[in-house]
């Protein structure tokens, strides 16, 4: 079928949507679309939880409190009824979504869907519509040990799923973890510095409800099922208000809501298939009800950072020891204190240490616990690539990377044990998800100065892995 044809059979049907303009009449449909884009959003399972620590919700007759980021939520704007229109592409004269990426031929949706979801909802909770977050979702889908492959068992996600790992684990951002539409290994290589998390989740059926959260909340995930007209047509070429008029179904996708529109009846959907000539930025509308598109919203609560891992560069060259007297020797590279030692020989093997590696790296540092030094774990990392001078004394406890295991002790925290050994103890989860990120890359943990009697021991001994 030629284009001009297409087009005769959308008019015909009264449809809201045609192709482009710019595309020739005389060119034929099949060439309008070569690219096998991924979808990858599956059914939920019956009897599935799909809310997980949900708020109350308002009655859909009590005022609605329309979201202005600018201003507290107990001083937000009241009105009888939600507004004809909302889009978060255009809130107070600002764009609150951020860029539209690719997934490419993957079936990872769901992760891309939700990441936007989390992104956008930190810009709107923190009232910086240019806040440069980028969130990996690799760090979600192939963590969770999930596959591109349709012929793979793994391949796809449940959008409740992947909103309880970010809930449970959270997400850290692209640097970290970079995306490639291919199967991953679920190893962040150099652990994370920030991991964002939410509180919890709702889900809804209602209209109404999906409109409400949108205008006092923000962008919502939702899936539909997409036919081969979406995909090779519109997605491709066309321009208006989508909806199904031929072509095979293809599958279920995830994508994120940023808002709506009465006046035209449509929902304006964020797609994780980049962007084109007919959608520059990677948005489109979607008319109500159709291919399932309303059928279930879910709504992320609450987005915030937890610090799992924190690195202060150095210049090695620039390492010195400094005699404070009764305090002790100080390891400083001439801007910052850096180390404490106990003795002139701690400090030596503590220098030659640090002279080694370019970085200072902590976990749990940010831990809120009265006794919050036995929840921070040392290390150095980087290699400097200068000589390496050797200790004059040595204290070493090998393990094996492969027996370590990590142990929740409700109260008391996290333990990464080695066998009947008792190796380090994390604040929670997250900290101990990112020692043990590290702790399986080594054969070897080493102390300088644990056998010191200051009074505050603990502040001069030196941990460090090999």
């Amino acid at each position: 079928m030629k284009v001009k044809e297409f087009k005769s059979e959308l008019q015909a049907l009264k449809a809201k949507w045609t192709i482009l303009d710019s595309v020739p009449d005389e060119m034929e449909l099949s060439e309008l679309q070569k690219t096998e884009w991924g979808l990858g959003s599956l059914p939920v399972p019956p009897g599935r939880a799909e809310t997980r620590f949900p708020k109350i919700r308002k009655p859909l007759d009590s005022p609605v409190a329309l979201r202005d980021p600018s201003k507290s939520l107990l001083t937000a704007k009241t009105v009888k009824s939600i507004p004809k229109t909302w889009d978060w592409r255009n809130v107070n004269g600002h764009n609150w979504i951020t860029n539209a990426k690719n997934q490419g031929g993957c079936g990872s949706c769901v992760a891309f869907a939700t990441s936007a979801a989390v992104e956008s909802h930190n810009r709107i909770e923190n009232n910086q519509p240019a806040l440069n977050r980028d969130l990996s979702e690799s760090s979600l889908y192939f963590v969770a040990n999930r596959q591109c492959n349709v012929n793979d068992p793994r391949y796809g996600w449940y959008v409740p799923s992947a909103l309880d790992a970010l809930v449970d684990e959270g997400i850290c951002t692209e640097q970290f973890y970079p995306y490639r539409p291919v199967n991953q290994t679920a190893i962040i290589r150099d652990g994370t510095e920030v991991t964002y998390k939410i509180s919890g989740f709702d889900s809804t059926t209602s209209t109404d409800q999906m409109k409400r959260w949108l205008c006092e909340s923000g962008p919502l995930v939702t899936t539909f099922k997409v036919y081969q007209d979406f995909r090779d047509t519109f997605w491709s070429s066309g321009t208006g208000i989508y909806s199904y008029v031929t072509g095979n179904l293809l599958g279920g996708h995830a994508v994120l809501v940023t808002g709506y529109d009465n006046n035209n009846n449509c929902w304006i959907c964020k797609n994780s298939w980049g962007n084109n000539a007919s959608h520059p930025d990677g948005c489109f509308r979607i008319a109500y009800g159709n291919c399932s598109i309303d059928s279930k919203m879910y709504l992320i609560q609450n987005v915030y950072d937890v610090i799992t891992r924190d690195e202060l560069p150095y210049n090695p060259q620039t390492l010195r020891i400094v005699y404070e007297g009764a305090r002790g020797w100080l390891l400083t590279d001439g801007r910052s204190r850096m180390k404490m030692f106990a003795s002139a020989e701690d400090a030596r093997n503590g220098l030659r240490v640090a002279r080694r590696h370019t970085r200072q790296g902590f976990v749990g540092r940010d831990n809120p616990r009265s006794n919050r030094k036995d929840y921070i774990m040392e290390y150095w990392t980087g290699n400097s690539g200068l000589p390496h001078e050797p200790l004059t004394k040595n204290d070493i406890i090998p393990y094996n990377p492969n027996n370590v295991v990590v142990e929740d002790r409700d109260a008391q925290g996290w333990r990464l044990r080695d066998g009947n050994h008792w190796m380090l103890i994390a604040h929670d989860m997250n900290d101990a998800l990112a020692m043990l990120n590290f702790v399986e890359r080594h054969t070897k943990i080493c102390f300088i100065g644990r056998d010191n009697t200051q009074p505050n021991r603990k502040d001069y001994i030196m941990t460090y892995w090999e």
